[in-house]
């Protein structure tokens, strides 16, 4: 049976947001809102147009979704289907499967791996670890993955690729896959299959997506983040050209929960389809205002007297940002949250595709 999870926010986020959204009332009732250039730093003070609380909270059906986190192990646990269980600790995710032939574990990151052994020894007691896998090479996703190295038997899977970049990593504290393959990898642990799809959409050498047919299950770290626009440079992507294939391939399986290895939340198909439109939309709209980069440049470079070109190019770069995130913030906010905080870093991002490309 599936558990039954509280929807609420931890009490970190939840003093957070109502701190923002208490500063921001009354900001409103006192003074209009401040216009303000979202790629400026923050400000802590009250006078600066880029003052925190100026940004928009988390919106409060982003809240909603957030489990509850324990306030024993700082960490949520549920079995989101029968013997699939999914852990966050409210900013990471991972999860573990239960069979009658052992248990398999997705991923550890290192902000929490260190009690992954003792909670998968509690949910499931008489079972043993006999799998490992790696989602990719990033130390924030598996650099927990050290407390599992003196398990007997363990076996870690990971693409090639992976392995290779951990071979030449200074890390040694990271056990090395035992199993690697090349192109797509399936097999099946205690009657459920498990499929392993080489992908790229994020990591500079190789990703993976991990797919549960049978749970209608699918793993694909570091792509969107369910309830938000995605993190900044749309997931700190090595290649926006190959992330924004990412949506057609993901939504090609059947599934119902996705988890993207950041936030609490597990996402659905229609977090999925809502970043694609999101994503496509920035791509479309900076695509429109590159039309005037060229003669941005001129003007700014004329402006100053033909002395510095970089300047030129950053000034025009700035402006056609701009324009490409007051739109996107416009048109976005009332549907994800944080569209404010990252709109100018997907602008950017997109505009600086285009012009190399």
């Amino acid at each position: 049976m599936k558990a039954r999870i509280k929807m609420t926010a931890t009490p970190l986020l939840a003093g957070l947001s109502a701190i923002a959204w208490a500063t921001a009332a009354m900001a409103e009732t006192q003074s209009p809102k401040p216009q303000f250039n979202t790629a400026n730093d923050i400000g802590y003070d009250v006078n600066d147009p880029s003052y925190f609380a100026n940004f928009a909270p988390e919106r409060p059906a982003m809240l909603a979704r957030m489990p509850e986190i324990s306030a024993d192990t700082g960490l949520h646990l549920s079995e989101i289907e029968p013997g699939l269980f999914f852990v966050t600790d409210g900013v990471y995710q991972s999860a573990f499967l239960v069979t009658d032939e052992g248990i398999a574990v997705f991923d550890a990151p290192p902000s929490y791996a260190h009690k992954l052994p003792d909670l998968i020894r509690k949910t499931a007691p008489d079972s043993q670890i006999r799998y490992l896998i790696y989602s990719h090479n990033h130390s924030d996703h598996i650099g927990g993955a050290g407390v599992f190295a003196e398990i007997e038997g363990l076996d870690i899977i990971a693409h090639e690729r992976t392995a290779e970049s951990l071979g030449k990593s200074d890390r040694t504290d990271l056990p090395l896959p035992t199993i690697t393959f090349s192109g797509d990898h399936q097999f099946e642990f205690g009657g459920v299959p498990i499929e392993i799809a080489t992908a790229s959409f994020h990591a500079e050498d190789v990703d993976t997506i991990v797919y549960l047919p049978d749970q209608k299950f699918v793993m694909a770290v570091d792509t969107i983040t369910p309830g938000e626009v995605p993190f900044m440079n749309f997931g700190a992507t090595s290649d926006v050209g190959a992330y924004m294939t990412f949506f057609d391939t993901i939504l090609e399986y059947d599934f119902e929960h996705l988890l993207s290895g950041h936030v609490s939340v597990l996402g659905t198909r229609e977090d999925v389809i809502i970043n694609r439109d999101y994503a496509f939309d920035v791509r479309q709209t900076a695509g429109k205002t590159m039309t005037t980069f060229f003669d941005e440049f001129e003007t700014a470079f004329a402006n100053f007297e033909y002395k510095n070109a970089n300047l030129g190019y950053r000034a025009a770069i700035e402006s056609v940002r701009r324009q490409c995130a007051e739109e996107i913030i416009d048109r976005w906010q009332d549907k994800l949250s944080v569209v404010d905080v990252w709109a100018d870093s997907h602008c950017e991002t997109v505009i600086l595709y285009n012009i190399m490309h």
